[in-house]
């Protein structure tokens, strides 16, 4: 940078002359850009995602629909339940299941006859059967996994945690952002196209949550329309470099269609030389 160059962007800058609370910020150490106070409310209310610095990503709004957090959650679920011995709770369960579907009576007007197994009984109906036989006893028997399955419970309870908290957060986060699934229009060309023409800037958003993953994980590899999605992502990823070195990347599509279009038939806009002389006016 030239000197004088220097000095012709220097001389109009204003100042933070009058402005005592901005100017302050220059003299903490070191300097903010904003209060502290400023900074922690956007920390608390805008960096809640899980981006870098807690930005957020597009999977943290709609992730769910692509597996993001739930698909390794349900996997480790799956793989953590094949340790544990849920036999008495599996059973439990299903007596719950059929003291609410009425196998063993009226569940409301009773009385709810439970013939076999541990909790075999007669109860008045099913708020008495749960409330006095198969509640405790399904409570003892997540007890009883606790304790002699600690890894795993634990390992579940931290899957189910992380699933709630995305849904929870993709609540809040599409209610931020206006989202209302309700006033969607389904089956939108407008939308389409524009999902289409938005694929290549979707392939370069290759960040952990990014747009690129998001249509990755929905997108259907076994037929032709899922795989030439992802190939137009990836063209977009390569563009930037192709044409950092002058390689064009689009075919020589004509501006004017050849052959060109019969042109239609419309009412004469010029005139004859005899019609022009004959409406001269001398």
């Amino acid at each position: 940078m030239r000197l004088p160059n220097l000095a012709n962007a220097v001389i109009p800058q204003q100042t933070t002359r009058d402005l005592p609370l901005i100017s302050a910020l220059s003299d903490t150490v070191p300097p903010a850009a904003v209060p502290p106070s400023v900074a922690a409310y956007f920390s608390s209310t805008v960096a809640v995602g899980s981006g870098p610095s807690n930005s957020i990503v597009v999977c943290d709004i709609i992730g769910t629909a692509g597996g993001f957090v739930s698909a390794g959650a349900m996997a480790n679920t799956i793989s953590n339940l094949a340790n544990v011995n849920v036999v008495a709770l599996t059973s439990t369960y299903s007596t719950m299941a059929n003291v609410v579907d009425g196998v063993y009576g009226d569940p409301v007007a009773g009385p709810v006859i439970i013939p076999s197994g541990p909790y075999a009984n007669t109860y008045i109906d099913a708020e008495d059967a749960f409330a006095n036989a198969l509640i405790p006893g399904a409570q003892s028997q997540i007890t009883t996994a606790i304790s002699s399955y600690p890894s795993e419970t634990g390992n579940l309870n931290t899957n189910w945690t992380n699933m709630a908290t995305q849904l929870s957060l993709e609540k809040s986060l599409q209610a931020q952002a206006g989202i209302n699934y309700a006033n969607l229009q389904p089956n939108s060309t407008t939308s389409m196209y524009g999902f289409i023409f938005g694929l290549p800037s979707y392939g370069r958003d290759n960040q952990v949550g990014g747009v690129a993953q998001l249509v990755e994980s929905v997108a259907d590899y076994t037929n032709f329309t899922g795989q030439a999605v992802i190939a137009c992502m990836r063209e977009g990823h390569n563009q930037p470099y192709l044409q950092g070195i002058g390689i064009a990347t689009n075919g020589p599509i004509p501006a004017d269609p050849n052959p060109p279009p019969p042109t239609a038939n419309l009412i004469p806009s010029t005139y004859t030389a005899q019609q022009a002389a004959n409406i001269v006016v001398v």
